[in-house]
C-alpha cells in the first residue's frame, strides 16, 4: 500500500469515527467507536507472534499455520471476541493474550 493510500484510509477512518461519536456511540465497550480498532491491533499482534514462532522453529519444521480460534477477551474497555492464530503442532503460546 502506498503512503497516500494509507493516509486516505486513515482520514476516512477518522472521519467515520467522528461521525459515530457525534451520533452518540460510546468510545469503548460493545459497539464502541474504538472497539474494532482495538480488536484489529490485538489480532495483528497475535499474527506477528505466530510469524516469529514459526520462524523460530526453522524452515525444516513441518509446523505451520492451522486456522484461527475464537477467544473472548475482557479488557478495561469492555469485552471483545478476537480470532487467535493456531499452529498444527499446538505449540504456539501467545504472549499478547495468554
Amino acid at each position: 500500500m502506498k503512503s497516500t493510500e494509507s493516509n486516505l484510509d486513515m482520514e476516512a477512518l477518522i472521519k467515520q469515527m467522528g461521525e459515530e461519536l457525534r451520533s452518540g456511540k460510546p468510545l469503548t465497550g460493545t459497539g464502541g467507536v474504538f472497539t474494532p480498532l482495538i480488536k484489529k491491533v490485538i489480532e495483528s499482534s497475535l499474527e506477528g507472534e505466530m510469524d516469529a514462532h514459526l520462524k523460530q522453529e526453522g524452515e525444516t519444521s513441518k509446523n505451520r499455520r492451522n486456522g484461527r480460534g475464537r477467544k473472548n477477551v475482557l479488557s478495561s474497555s469492555g469485552g471483545l471476541e478476537i480470532f487467535s492464530p493456531r499452529d498444527r503442532n499446538g505449540t504456539f503460546e501467545p504472549q499478547t493474550v495468554k
